[in-house]
């Protein structure tokens, strides 16, 4: 199993590209995986794009896991 050993956020394609042994490009299209999260206010798309830009790895992380973005976004709600 390959390990991812960077990531990084593309503010032009709105994506994470992370790289993997051997030079293994995966892309975490951003745009897409946040049209799945249900956000009671339009302005927390801020909580993921944040979380995107500055904890590229966090962010696959809870993308990778069931509800992980919804229930970060509403953590993030109950904390602000």
């Amino acid at each position: 199993m390959n390990d991812i050993y960077f990531a990084f956020y593309n503010l032009v394609t709105d994506s994470i590209e992370a790289y993997s042994g051997k030079n293994l490009k995966i892309v975490f299209n951003c745009t897409l995986i946040n049209s799945k999260v249900y956000l009671e206010e339009p302005l927390d798309i801020a909580y993921l794009h944040r979380l995107a830009q500055e904890e590229p790895f966090n962010y696959i992380h809870f993308a990778l896991q069931p509800n992980g973005l919804q229930e970060y976004v509403e953590a993030m709600n109950v904390f602000n």
